[in-house]
């Protein structure tokens, strides 16, 4: 039975679960692995002063990066040692069973034409270049995130430490958009309106739109939900205004259902 018990940090307690393994191959790989779970976690700091909320940051952590086969693998011996931990009377709750392990996604070769055309998000080529701006300023936000978690851990009483949980829930913003933009680029698809024929509006067109009612003239550009900024004037192709224009030419009327009622709008020019 371990003696260090409470006293045990995370670097010491990776020292004996690598030693009590059987071959030294085996211990470099491993070690290899549970360095990055302890220097996320602060490899000077008390195993038993983790929270199951860490465990379960660090999950989401390395869910969203890296490739989906290897992060599973990673994370299993991660699971491995906290259960070795947990059995060897190093930490008092089984924090194994909050490293959750998202399955790693397979691919198909035999989906059909209809199946390919649904797995398709069209997008602006601005559009696509401020999701990629996007989710390189969310990946350099993680390291100085992480650390302000660190230090906020660092206090005696984490119970009721507010610049922690603040620095956590930070963290699953982040990275749950992350994956969200990632989602999106996986399938995104780059349209040019000015390769397209005619003058009908598809995604991308800027359209001139005049209310019925008042004869305001009001621009738009058509954009994918994922881009779309109405206070910028870019609406969804599946937003009310967006779904009735597509398709359209300039010189129609469109009727859009609101709140207020119907709206009559003519399209004055469509570029």
């Amino acid at each position: 039975m371990v003696e260090l018990k409470d006293s045990a940090t995370v670097l010491d307690a990776i020292g004996i679960y690598a030693g009590a393994l059987k071959t030294k191959e085996v211990q470099a790989d491993l070690q290899k692995q549970l360095m990055r779970f302890g220097q996320w976690c602060g490899p000077e700091r008390k195993l038993s002063d983790l929270e199951p909320s860490e465990i379960g940051l660090y999950a989401e952590h390395s869910n969203g990066t890296g490739n989906g086969i290897q992060t599973a693998e990673r994370l299993q011996e991660v699971k491995k040692f906290l259960a070795f931990a947990k059995k060897k009377g190093m930490i008092e709750q089984n924090l194994a069973q909050h490293l959750r392990i998202r399955k790693p996604r397979t691919r198909t070769s035999a989906k059909s034409s209809g199946d390919r055309k649904r797995d398709v998000i069209e997008m602006t080529a601005e559009g696509h270049a401020e999701l990629l701006q996007e989710v390189e300023r969310l990946r350099a936000e993680r390291g100085p995130i992480t650390e302000e978690i660190h230090k906020a851990a660092a206090t005696k009483d984490v119970r009721e430490n507010a610049p922690l949980e603040a620095a956590r829930e930070q963290l699953g913003q982040v990275e749950s958009r992350i994956r969200e933009i990632d989602a999106t680029l996986n399938l995104a698809v780059i349209v040019d309106p000015s390769q397209r024929r005619g003058q009908s509006i598809q995604l991308g067109s800027q359209v001139v739109l005049k209310d019925g009612s008042s004869s305001r003239e009001t621009r738009y550009t058509v954009v994918s939900a994922s881009e779309a900024k109405p206070l910028d004037g870019k609406i969804s192709d599946v937003s009310p205004v967006g779904n009735a224009l597509m398709g359209r030419r300039a010189g129609q009327q469109i009727s859009v259902d609101t709140p207020q009622g119907k709206i009559q709008y003519k399209i004055v020019r469509v570029k």
